[in-house]
Formats: C-alpha cells, sequence, structure tokens
C-alpha cells in the first residue's frame, strides 16, 4: 500500500475525515471509528476508511492500544484538541510523517517503501524545471526515463495511478498549488519551516538558511532525498542548476515569500558566496546573501 493508491488508501480527504473524528469523538475502538466516518453509508467506500487508518498507522500517525485507535505523540500534542484548528494544522504535521527518516529507509524499493515513492516522486518533480514540466501523466513518465541514468533499474513512479495521486498530494502537503492550473510549487511546505529554521535570529546568511531548509525539507535544494534522486540522473537529460543558483521551483517560492512580505531577500556585500534565484529560461533572476523574517509576514 502507499498514499500514492488513490483506489485503496491515498486519498487525503480520508486522512482529514479520521483525524477529525479522533479529536472530536476521542479515540475509540477501529469499528466504532469508521462507524462515525460514514462506514456504514451506502455512500462511503468502507475498505478505504480500514486502508487509511492501516497506511497510517505504519507510518507512525495513528497507533492503536487495546483495539482503540488513537492519534500518536508528538503528532497528537501538535494538532491540538480543537478539529477546525487540527485539520488547519494537518498538512504540515502529515508532511512531517511522510518525510519521516524512517518511513523512507528503503528509499529505491517498489515494495514496503512506506512513504518513499511520495518521497522521490515529489524530489524528482522540485528538481526540474517547473516552467516547462508537462501536466500529463504519460509525458511526465517519458521525461523520468530520458533522465534516469538506468531507468531498467530505478522506478520515480510506477504507473499512471500513482502520477494521479501524487497530483493529488502535493496541494495538500504543500509542494503544488491549484490555481489556474496545476503548478509545482513549495511555497507553502516553506512557509511553514521557515519559524523552526531561523529561530531566534531574524536574519540568516545564504548558506545557513538553504541548509536549514534543506535539513527542513529534504526534498528540496540540497536536501538528503533529493540528493538521492539528483544521483541518479543523468546530467545531459536534465536541467542541473549551475552552482550557486537555485531550482527554479525554490526559486519560485522564495520569490512568492518575499513578494507577501514574509521573506526579505538582500544583496549585503559582493564576496560572491550567496545564492542565484532562478527563473523561466533559465533566467537568472536576482542574487541574495542574507535572508530575513518579517515577523509581520510570517505565520
Amino acid at each position: 500500500m502507499t498514499i500514492l493508491n488513490q483506489q485503496n488508501d491515498g486519498l487525503f480527504n480520508v486522512l482529514i475525515v479520521l483525524v477529525r473524528s479522533i479529536i472530536r469523538f476521542s479515540p475509540r475502538d477501529e469499528e466504532q471509528l469508521l462507524l462515525s466516518c460514514g462506514a456504514n453509508l451506502d455512500s462511503v467506500i468502507s475498505t478505504q476508511l480500514e486502508n487509511t487508518v492501516l497506511r497510517w498507522r505504519e507510518l507512525g500517525l495513528f497507533c492503536k492500544s487495546d483495539g482503540v485507535i488513537s492519534l500518536a505523540e508528538p503528532y497528537r500534542t501538535m494538532l491540538g484538541s480543537k478539529h477546525d484548528k487540527a485539520e488547519e494544522r494537518l498538512p504540515r504535521i502529515a508532511r512531517a510523517v511522510v518525510l519521516d527518516p524512517e518511513n523512507n529507509e528503503r528509499f529505491w524499493d517498489a515494495e514496503g517503501a512506506k512513504s518513499a515513492d511520495f518521497t522521490r516522486a515529489v524530489a524528482w518533480m522540485l528538481a526540474q524545471d517547473v516552467y516547462t514540466l508537462p501536466q500529463s501523466s504519460r509525458e511526465l513518465e517519458a521525461l523520468v526515463n530520458e533522465q534516469l541514468i538506468d531507468p531498467t533499474a530505478i522506478t520515480i513512479v510506477q504507473n499512471d495511478t500513482r502520477w494521479n495521486g501524487l497530483n493529488s498530494w502535493m496541494p495538500f502537503l504543500g509542494f503544488a498549488r491549484e490555481a489556474n492550473r496545476w503548478e509545482v510549487d513549495p511555497t507553502e511546505a516553506l512557509r511553514d519551516v521557515l519559524p523552526d529554521v531561523f529561530g531566534s535570529a531574524p536574519r540568516l546568511i545564504a548558506g545557513e538558511f538553504l541548509e536549514r531548509i534543506a535539513l527542513a525539507l529534504p526534498v528540496l535544494d540540497g536536501g538528503k532525498y533529493r540528493r538521492e534522486v539528483e544521483s541518479v540522473l543523468k546530467e545531459s537529460n536534465w536541467p542541473k542548476p549551475e552552482a550557486g543558483t537555485l531550482s527554479t521551483s525554490l526559486s519560485r517560492a522564495l520569490q512568492r515569500l518575499e513578494r507577501e512580505g514574509t521573506l526579505r531577500l538582500q544583496q549585503l556585500s559582493d564576496t560572491g558566496e550567496g545564492a542565484t534565484l532562478t527563473g523561466r529560461n533559465r533566467r537568472r533572476w536576482r542574487d541574495f546573501t542574507h535572508v530575513e523574517l518579517s515577523r509581520r509576514g510570517s505565520k
């Protein structure tokens, strides 16, 4: 099973319903939990509820003790006791669960990989030129095969169904957005980790800022999972950013966060130790050496 399999256990709205029920009605045995989510209704596919409970127990969001299903710590505390607030916080919590190292140990395995299939797929998507990335699963699959050093040994996404699941989960987990069209954009995921990235520091040098976000979101530039994926790609067929420049996906997110007032990208020296944003047609947007967090703009 995998969260990318929408037919069985890959619908985030099912996860929302389960979490809402546990918080609103308190932990309960699995049968009661499923009934509280409408498992006895003809319009509800009860197996999706059952499989989603099983999947997210395996990933560590839920736990079961004496037959009772509850939210595992530290996620229960992080979500809080009010179901409306918990629903708002769930994408951030679910993202932390999915990216947890324990859920990505078997990173390239086809079976038993827990959430690694999502992680490697989103890392690959974020490594692409977001302005030329195709929309259809068939074109994406062709592009993957062109870029992989050995497509017979390595798989990024297994089939069309999984691509559809990826397109659904990426906006929910903050790695894409759906406005006029679906677009790769990690702005929301990056926004969520900024308070932890900065801590009490009002400003960071560019290098330290990029290192910290790569630790917080290891599918972004320089992150562990991102490096894993990039290591199996042909540089001749993959638009690898030049040294010192950022991917178009991360550049887009930083540009959006600055425009809304959450961040300030500053050029405070000419030492060449900063970084460069990359835009459409791989054009160099701008250089920056420091990043400042606006307390007014941050959540």
